[in-house]
């Protein structure tokens, strides 16, 4: 996931913006949401989907096409292409392998690697803690060279992000600072795989998705799948990217109906979910990024608003499919949802939106 989207979701959440009028003046918050995704897909110009629960609100919309070409309209329960969302899940995994005594988090990750797993990528001997809240230092595999010729029809793997961080310099030393690294999680998931002797969609499944039921909820599904297509590249505004394998890997590999996110949410982050234990670990010891009121923990965002609100979750972005989903443990509420072209602004004004009507349903009960 490119890190712009992190830094326009982070900034929205921490300012004053509020939507543009033509959402202040719905009628009731439903009626705002309905208008916010309706919107959403008309800039686009693609789909949208979004779906809010909490504070008698239970919204679930899909608007806008999946697929230009045939004008077919976007399906509201197929699973999305969430991205880096899915670091929630692979830390998830690294906290509860961590209960079971299996891993040391404050280890260094080549504890739990082969011999000549991460040989020559910079600070491969952070902790695991350092992973999980990007202070590793570990450089990012994205780049500009990787956008131009990489072939991004192809899965990611470790061999293939590996190779990329070997050939650059690390952006801090270990625990000195943040510096957010896709590069991070595909260690994560090397070490779960060292440690269990298991793979990393097996854990995951048997781990998370089995317990809470997650059916409609996948680890690296065959590409290219479902009928949503995405649009945008960094060179091509326009590209089509439904053929694209970038949705895979352990930094970004689960496909996921919003109901799936929003319950996954849930499990982790709110008052009596299954998993809030693990939510909890996730959550603690936050540091400071690099922008007022946003904050990094160990699995997950921290973002808190101007009146002090904590929206904690992630954000994905993948080409072409762009993703928030966010848990607000004060109004005891989720929020999913996606746009499906490159266009981080339209994303914005949709959680700009989204966030607005969640707040005046609340205050309103």
């Amino acid at each position: 996931m490119r890190f712009c989207l992190v830094i326009a979701i982070g900034s929205l959440l921490t300012s004053c913006a509020a939507p543009e009028k033509s959402y202040l003046d719905a009628r009731s918050p439903a009626e705002a949401l309905y208008q916010a995704v309706e919107r959403a897909a008309e800039d686009s110009k693609a789909g949208a989907i979004l779906e809010v629960e909490g504070c008698g609100l239970s919204f679930r919309k899909a608007s806008g096409v999946a697929n230009r070409k045939t004008g077919a309209p976007m399906p509201l329960d197929e699973q999305l292409r969430i991205g880096s969302i899915g670091k929630l899940y692979t830390a998830a995994v690294i906290h509860k392998l961590a209960g079971d005594g299996l891993l040391d988090l404050d280890a260094p990750a080549t504890e739990y690697l082969t011999e000549g797993q991460v040989d020559g990528v910079p600070n491969s001997d952070a902790t695991v803690r350092q992973l999980l809240n990007h202070t590793s230092g570990v450089p990012d595999y994205y780049d500009t060279r990787s956008y131009l010729f990489t072939d991004w029809t192809q899965p990611i793997t470790p061999e293939r992000t590996l190779e990329v961080a070997r050939r650059k310099s690390s952006t801090n030393a270990p625990g000195a600072s943040y510096s957010y690294s896709n590069t991070n999680y595909q260690i994560l998931g090397l070490i779960a795989e060292r440690a269990t002797g298991e793979s990393l969609g097996t854990l995951i499944a048997e781990r998370l998705l089995e317990p809470l039921s997650l059916v409609e909820t996948r680890y690296n599904t065959e590409h290219p799948g479902g009928t949503i297509h995405g649009y945008g590249t960094e060179l091509r505004s326009n590209a089509d990217t439904w053929k694209y394998a970038e949705n895979t890997g352990a930094d970004s590999g689960i496909t996921a109906t919003s109901s799936d996110l929003s319950k996954f949410l849930i499990a982790l982050f709110l008052d009596g979910g299954e998993f809030t234990s693990i939510g909890t670990e996730m959550l603690a010891d936050p540091i400071e990024r690099d922008r007022p009121r946003q904050y990094a923990g160990p699995g997950a965002e921290i973002l808190v608003s101007r009146s002090g609100t904590e929206f904690v979750g992630h954000t994905g972005d993948t080409l072409g499919y762009l993703t928030f989903a966010f848990a607000v443990p004060e109004y005891d509420a989720t929020l999913v949802g996606q746009v499906t072209a490159n266009k981080p602004d339209i994303l914005v004004e949709l959680l700009s939106s989204t966030t607005s009507a969640l707040e005046d349903a609340c205050k309103s009960q």
